[in-house]
């Protein structure tokens, strides 16, 4: 018998020796910059008192601004190095059967979303504030943040956009080509251990919109929103909106055919309105994951918002822990008490996983 056609492979090859350099040297990079802007931080409270005349002071506040910036360049630069090192070392899947040797979790997005997975939480970001947060030398991105978080539930799976240079930092890769892929997609989310599918209103994404309700169960699937660091919250709703009215005209044409699965009595379901937060006079920095709709048995979208105001706590990352304990931690507990089969060890991970890694990137 012979082997299935292999799967395609991105357009430049990989190369995991020059990623570990690039990791390295940006790890480097990271340090430095971060010792840099803790020095012109430390000195900036001083700089400004004149000692020896106007001319040295304007000559000291020169001279910080310049450390100041050259460790923020140093920084950022490090941070990307680190991102980038990290693509060459993403496992791209050749076969189905490769894709199907061990359990797995379908991360299935528009590709116009790789923009915002591939954000991270760096040092400058409006919303890190001062102090020890500036220089937190995080380069994890949200597409990983949000793989590490399922991770307990099987090893992450995305499709490849067809055509680029590298893999994105996340997910494992499979690429298809552009005019045959609907079969076999509809093969991995059959097989699929739980199904991630980023909102949008692209034509792909509403087919496989429909698929994951044609072939699953309703409490293995989950609809992310995600937002960005340059829209605004009524940006979000509008996207949001427009994938509502989409979703709801695409299960509409296709209800014969659902209903040849559910029975003849089963509706597309709604999905609700966005939910607004608990205290927006208090909204200073919002997530990139900024929603997760999960469903009923019938089918029934439910939302769970990430909202920061609906919590308190005296620092920024305690606020953030106070999110996850309250807002996420029960949705993958619920989730892995729908998805049968999980060990004790796996519940762990789950606990685990629901704590500091969570997509919490606030933006």
């Amino acid at each position: 018998m012979t082997d299935p056609t292999p799967f395609g492979t991105p357009r430049q090859r990989q190369r995991p020796l020059f990623g570990c350099a690039l990791r390295l040297v940006g790890l480097a990079g990271t340090i430095w910059g971060g010792l840099l802007v803790i020095f012109a931080a430390t000195r900036s409270n001083t700089v400004f008192v004149p000692v020896n005349g106007i001319g040295p002071m304007v000559r000291d506040v020169l001279i910080v601004a310049g450390v100041g910036l050259w460790g923020a360049l140093s920084l950022v630069v490090g941070l990307r190095m680190r991102r980038h090192g990290r693509r060459h070392h993403v496992r791209v899947v050749r076969t189905m059967e490769e894709a199907r040797r061990e359990p797995y979790v379908l991360y299935l997005r528009p590709f116009a979303e790789d923009a915002t997975g591939t954000l991270m939480r760096h040092a400058f970001s409006r919303w890190m504030g001062v102090g020890g947060s500036l220089v937190s030398g995080s380069s994890l991105t949200l597409e990983e943040g949000v793989c590490r978080t399922f991770s307990a539930f099987g090893r992450p799976l995305a499709v490849g956009e067809p055509d680029e240079a590298l893999p994105l930092a996340g997910s494992r890769r499979l690429y298809l080509p552009l005019d045959d892929w609907q079969p076999t997609v509809t093969s991995l989310i059959t097989d699929a251990r739980l199904v991630l599918l980023v909102a949008g209103t692209s034509e792909g994404t509403l087919w496989e919109l429909t698929e994951v309700m044609r072939l699953r169960r309703p409490q293995s699937v989950l609809v992310l929103l995600y937002g960005d660091r340059q829209t605004g919250d009524l940006d979000v709703r509008e996207a949001y909106d427009d994938f509502r009215e989409a979703a709801e005209r695409e299960l509409t044409a296709r209800a014969e055919e659902l209903r040849q699965v559910h029975g003849p009595d089963w509706q597309p379901p709604r999905f609700p309105p966005l939910p607004g937060f608990h205290d927006p006079d208090r909204l200073k920095w919002t997530t990139l994951l900024r929603a997760v709709v999960r469903f009923r048995s019938d089918w029934t979208p439910e939302i769970v918002l990430l909202d920061p105001t609906a919590v308190d706590a005296w620092t920024h990352e305690g606020r953030v822990r106070k999110m996850t304990r309250a807002q996420v931690l029960p949705l993958l507990t619920r989730l892995h008490d729908d998805l049968n089969g999980l060990d004790g060890t796996a519940v762990g991970a789950v606990r685990r996983a629901g704590l500091p890694t969570l997509p919490l990137d606030p933006r």
